[in-house]
């Protein structure tokens, strides 16, 4: 397994989260107090931004540039079934790596935020529809390993 211990780290904020909104009789996940307990976990992370669904935190590691995706199971899921489902010869291509995904976490390669060119957007776009993804836009498009590739997309 890669990144065994970001992988610890993952499983027992899921038993915080869980624990926390047992108690707390909450049904909505606690973003918040999840965006508290990461820099405990991992010390010199950040938080990157909020989306729709997910929180991301940019986590260290020494040899690549990781995000650790915090949501509710049912994103963090799609987000896999999305990944899996794109054939394996083109999956790490166009779509940024995704190592490992927990029941409230998901770690993936992320990149440097560069300008798109918009014959990359299009191209990416265009691969992106016919792998049946939507939402790929300059935000989601990230550069890693080299090349421009999609860090976040949505099933259509």
């Amino acid at each position: 397994m890669r990144h065994k211990r970001i992988y610890e780290k993952a499983l027992l904020l899921d038993a915080i989260v869980r624990a926390y909104r047992r108690s707390r009789g909450r049904k909505s996940f606690p973003h918040k107090m999840v965006g508290q307990i990461i820099p405990l976990l991992f010390p010199g992370s950040r938080r990157l931004g909020r989306g729709a669904f997910k929180t991301a935190y940019r986590v260290s590691s020494t040899a690549r540039t990781l995000v650790l995706k915090a949501a509710r199971t049912r994103h963090i899921r799609r987000d896999l079934q999305l990944y899996k489902a794109i054939p394996g010869r083109i999956r790490n291509r166009y779509f940024a790596k995704i190592y490992w995904g927990t029941r409230h976490c998901l770690l993936q390669k992320y990149g440097d935020q560069k300008k798109v060119p918009p014959e990359i957007r299009k191209k990416l776009s265009a691969k992106g529809k016919k792998l049946g993804l939507s939402d790929i836009r300059d935000d989601n498009i990230r550069w890693v390993d080299g090349q421009f590739k999609i860090v976040d997309a949505n099933p259509r």
